[in-house]
């Protein structure tokens, strides 16, 4: 019983230990910008050795992908939660839905760390960085098509419609003005839903008799 309450503890240290170098992490990609943020500057920051934060994460892409991962987890598993969308049309759903992805696109990370996680993913198109970044879209597009098959929507042709690919088709669309956004520091969310949302609204008047 004594050993496994030793192993517990550990395993909580270990735990705790890993959300206080993220946290750091965050806080330094922030404040110092991720190229000049290194690894040694994260251990000194926390009072532990470089080798410590390496054995925990073998590079800073790999912090920064964890940071990003992790916190669309947790905005994925809030809206799993949240009472499900019953507003009077589809489009009210899915524009909520995409104002809730840059809202809290933009709480994981400011744009400058956005922009910087991008060039990564362009400059090593083929690394596993990428693939895990990936994840992302496809958890995005996941949550998408489950809004559009939640409720019975009548299509113009009256029949059914490709869930996957409309859902592909909207994600994109978003990803599309949210790279824009990230581009542009004086570009507003507001601006951006401005520009975003009536582009949804008529996509999916064309597609849907509501």
């Amino acid at each position: 019983m004594a050993a496994n309450g030793a192993v517990g503890l550990r395993s909580r240290q270990k735990q705790e230990r890993r959300e206080n170098i993220l946290a750091c992490a965050k806080r330094l990609f922030e404040e110092q910008g991720i190229e000049t943020t290194t690894m040694a500057a994260i251990a000194a920051e926390l009072g532990v050795s470089t080798p410590t934060i390496f054995n925990y994460f073998g590079s800073r892409d790999e912090l920064l992908l964890a940071i990003i991962l992790e916190g669309h987890e947790r905005g994925v598993a809030a809206n799993r939660l949240r009472p499900k969308r019953n507003h009077p049309r589809l489009y009210d759903d899915i524009a909520e839905l995409l104002s809730d992805f840059s809202e809290y696109s933009l709480k994981i990370f400011s744009k400058p760390v956005w922009r910087y996680a991008d060039s990564a993913a362009i400059r090593n198109p083929e690394s596993a960085f990428v693939r895990r970044y990936s994840q992302i879209d496809r958890v995005l597009m996941e949550t998408i098509k489950s809004v559009l098959v939640e409720r019975p929507c009548k299509t113009r042709r009256a029949g059914g419609f490709d869930a996957d690919m409309l859902a592909s088709v909207i994600y994109n669309h978003w990803n599309g003005h949210y790279i824009a956004l990230i581009k542009d520091d004086a570009l507003s969310l507001e601006e951006h839903f401005s520009r975003l949302l009536p582009e949804i609204r008529e996509l999916l008047d064309l597609i849907f008799d509501e």
